[in-house]
């Protein structure tokens, strides 16, 4: 009689030809063994596959998500660029017109609403930490950069008063503080 592992199988002494035959006995608790084994290897296997997957998707969406807030820096800078009356208001030293002031007011709420999506994607980890950075750096440059620009972003967070503590608007709300870009 052979032992395996898997299996032991018995030779029989025939009495006669007719009755010589092979019988095979499993061991099941080594078959059940291996058979735990392999799941277990399986399991780790998709583990494995389901962290990579989710690891790319996390990338992916933030890929999409800084590229996202860029297209729409670009939008705005697009509009700058070929405005040549929206120019002019924000550059305007004087009293606005009613109508200029809602120029204003309605380029600084474009403005505003990218910066609360950066800030949004930034706590929610979906922009990297120098995006977030850059658009904070970009509110102190837009409110140094158009004189009329700070008052249509004072106004926007008067309407919207539950994002005036948000991080990106410290510089509107309190501007007699230095930047921290170190502590982003």
């Amino acid at each position: 009689m052979k032992t395996d592992p898997l299996a032991v199988w018995v030779v029989r002494r025939p009495s006669k030809l007719s009755d010589l035959s092979w019988s095979r006995t499993v061991n099941w608790e080594a078959t059940g063994a291996a058979g735990e084994v392999l799941g277990a290897i399986a399991v780790l296997v998709t583990l494995i596959y389901l962290a990579t997957q989710v690891r790319q998707s996390n990338n992916l969406a933030r890929f999409n998500a800084t590229t996202e807030i860029i297209n729409q820096f670009n939008e705005l800078n697009r509009l700058v660029s070929t405005d040549h009356a929206l120019r002019k208001v924000l550059s305007k030293s004087n009293e606005l017109l009613d109508d200029e002031r809602e120029q204003v007011y309605n380029f600084a709420m474009m403005f505003c609403n990218v910066w609360v999506s950066a800030q949004i994607g930034h706590d929610n980890k979906q922009i990297d930490d120098e995006i977030y950075a850059a658009c904070a750096k970009d509110v102190r440059i837009e409110l140094a950069r158009w004189p009329t620009f700070q008052q249509g972003v004072e106004h926007w967070l008067s309407n919207y008063p539950e994002h005036a503590e948000r991080p990106i608007f410290q510089p509107v709300v309190r501007p007699e503080f230095p930047p921290q870009d170190a502590a982003v």
